[in-house]
């Protein structure tokens, strides 16, 4: 029988990547992104994606609704950043964007972007009209170039 090695160190994560969507389980990926960011004394990098599917069926008829939508998020990511701020971090980042899927988006684009080690996201989420980041949480867990975690509660 192979001899266990257990003497194992923990990763101590540098750029915590956290995806918050409009949703119970995002805003549980970033209290689970802040503490790990505490723990490890990492920078927390907050990312919301405003993941629009086809926009020339919508364009003509939603242009104001995403507007509003995404000054909506984008103040939401402020809101987040004081939050991890009043938990003691001092290095957050936040980053807007969007497009069709908010996985691809955050694991392809947005996480080699700011060198993230650590990605953290909710298990599912849909929110009506919106997809979300949650949504996306199989894509990022397969194809995803550094660790994950995928907050369920």
């Amino acid at each position: 029988m192979a001899e266990l090695k257990l003497e194992v160190e923990p990763k101590q994560f540098k750029t915590i990547l956290v995806g918050v969507d409009e949703s119970e389980q995002g805003y549980n990926a970033l209290a689970n992104g802040i503490h790990q960011a505490r723990e490890d004394d990492a920078k927390l990098v907050i990312a919301t994606v405003l993941e629009m599917g086809d926009l020339s069926t919508i364009s003509a008829l939603h242009l104001d609704f995403i507007k509003e939508k995404r000054q909506e998020l984008e103040k939401n990511l402020e809101k987040y950043r004081q939050f991890a701020n009043d938990r003691g971090l001092t290095n957050v980042e936040v980053v807007f964007d969007d497009g069709i899927k908010a996985g691809e988006i955050l694991n392809d684009e947005i996480a080699p972007r700011v060198g993230a080690d650590l990605i953290v996201v909710g298990a599912h989420s849909h929110e009506g009209f919106w997809d979300s980041i949650g949504s996306q949480a199989a894509y990022i867990a397969r194809n995803a170039k550094v660790s994950t975690l995928i907050v369920k509660d």
